[in-house]
């Protein structure tokens, strides 16, 4: 067998070891070619496309287990055709299980992964040492300003991660905008007055025309993370998704429940909410836990825990978030059967602890803590998670109605600062002076002017703000995508969201331009 080929294991009920070889063949053949053997005339298809049946082995009474090898180019390295060829067909007969999978680097290093893992949320979050605590905004009905009273009492009582509940989307009588917005502006209030940080994420799911708004509107309020839920808007969206925005994406397990709870039928829950959820982007897996609402057993709940975790090739770990009717007298056994890195998902439970949610939270948080005695949280000072680009907080200067411009292309009462430092690769030789926007006026807007030195470069980056480019002095040239635009004075251009672009002075004298950009806005992504 070639050591590039995956290999799925295929536990399935048969009367016999003959009968158990037969059924093994006609799966290779069903997740292949759908046709009979005697019908492969080419040694091409016999010997690269057709899974190749490498072991078999009696698992109990009734039921046998089939290794079977698959060359990972009959998947076109594409989401949707690896699930095809994983249990497609298959997925309609009955008693056939898949309960091991095996993918070689070949195959996992066409695949981002998850944006953040384990050590970005940990660096994001500042929480090191113990289990992260979440919670949900519910219930569906309630009113905006209700679920922003939830975020800011969540928060204020140290809590980590606030995620809408899977269930909310953009209701007629509570509206996707109006709720995100609220509750990320109590999230970041509130967080500037503790040092806190806890993070939101909005859920998005909606039909597939409105969900890149969504998503673009989130990211616009500076927002780090969102939940998504693979088998309702597919996993393949997801994967899209989580390579495009560089967010923290929380996998929520919606409708997989068909999937793994019949135990002779299905996809074992490890290698769905596992090892899939990893390769499609997850950074967070949620999970019903043992004991609360759901079904899975502790050696399930331990096996999700495990694939998250071990070794994908380059794609980075993700957090366990086992869920469903936990509380606080589950938190003893929780720490001890998953350690540190886990996020615990508390819901009802934590809601209805008193009638005060920010106490509750300070309570939950403090029971996590007493079994993890070391562990530390550190306090930010100056927060990313409103917009980009050095611009985290509001400049303490006055508010100007005249600047007065001068000769060398300042402007009298606004500071000049270095945009980037010189020994960062990505950048060189850039001036800036922040104009209107951080200075406590209400524009929409900042208005920023920059100066490129000579044989000077901005990053290559992309964002889903926009901006709007005015050549002032000198010349420059605007890359988009693979354009080269040359700018003179008094020229103006327009990047649009996500587009590449860098801007470069090749000439011998200084290269000026306004940049008008949102005042809310997020962290570029850099090419």
């Amino acid at each position: 067998m070639n050591e590039n080929y995956f290999l799925i294991t295929y536990e399935f009920t048969s009367t016999s070891p003959q009968d158990a070889e037969t059924l093994a063949k006609e799966i290779a053949l069903e997740q292949t070619v759908e046709l009979p053997q005697t019908l492969i005339k080419s040694q091409f298809i016999e010997t690269e496309i057709i899974g190749s049946v490498q072991s078999i082995n009696q698992s109990s009474l009734d039921r046998y287990r089939a290794v079977i090898a698959y060359n990972p180019e009959i998947t076109g390295f594409q989401i949707p055709q690896f699930l095809n060829v994983l249990y497609g067909n298959i997925s309609i007969k009955t008693n056939i299980r898949i309960v091991a999978l095996s993918l070689p680097k070949q195959f996992l290093v066409r695949f981002k992964g998850a944006n953040f893992g384990v050590n970005g949320i940990r660096n994001i979050t500042g929480v090191r040492g113990r289990p992260l605590l979440c919670t949900a905004l519910k219930p569906m009905g309630a009113s905006p300003q209700e679920f922003a009273k939830m975020a800011k009492e969540f928060a204020l009582g140290g809590g980590d991660i606030l995620k809408d509940d899977h269930g909310l989307i953009d209701h007629s009588f509570s509206s996707f905008h109006e709720r995100v917005s609220r509750c990320q502006e109590t999230i970041i209030e509130t967080a500037q007055k503790t040092g806190k940080v806890t993070l939101y994420f909005p859920n998005i799911l909606a039909p597939f025309e409105q969900m890149e708004e969504q998503i673009a509107f989130t990211v616009k309020l500076g927002i780090k993370g969102i939940l998504l839920s693979p088998f309702l808007i597919g996993l393949d969206m997801v994967r899209y998704i989580a390579k495009k925005y560089n967010l923290i994406i929380m996998l929520h397990p919606a409708l997989t429940g068909t999937h793994f709870n019949d135990l002779r039928h299905g996809i074992a829950p490890e290698i769905l909410l596992g090892t899939i959820f990893r390769l499609i982007g997850g950074d967070i897996s949620i999970f019903p836990n043992h004991g609360g609402r759901f079904n899975l057993t502790i050696e399930q709940c331990k096996a999700i825990s495990v694939s998250l975790s071990q070794p994908l090739a380059e794609i980075k770990p993700a957090l366990p978030c086992p869920a469903g009717g936990m509380g606080i007298d589950n938190i003893k056994a929780m720490s001890s059967l998953y350690g540190e890195d886990v996020i615990f998902l508390i819901g009802g439970s934590l809601h209805g602890y008193s009638d005060n949610l920010t106490i509750n939270t300070q309570t939950f948080k403090d029971e996590i803590r007493k079994h993890f005695p070391d562990s530390t949280e550190s306090k930010v000072e100056t927060l990313d998670v409103v917009s980009s680009c050095e611009i985290n907080n509001p400049i303490k200067e006055s508010i100007k109605e005249h600047l007065i411009f001068n000769d060398d292309f300042t402007w009298t009462g606004r500071g000049i600062t270095e945009y980037k430092k010189m020994d960062n690769p990505n950048y060189y030789n850039i001036k800036r002076q922040e104009l209107i926007g951080r200075f406590g006026e209400k524009t929409a807007f900042d208005l920023r002017y920059f100066e490129i030195a000579p044989d000077g470069f901005s990053s290559k980056e992309r964002h889903v703000h926009e901006h709007v480019i005015i050549c002032i002095c000198g010349n420059g040239e605007l890359i988009i995508e693979d354009i080269s635009i040359t700018l003179k004075p008094f020229d103006i251009t327009y990047v649009q969201p996500l587009k590449t672009h860098q801007l470069r002075n090749n000439s011998k004298e200084p290269f000026g331009f306004f940049c008008i950009v949102d005042h809310i806005r997020d962290r570029p992504i850099i090419d």
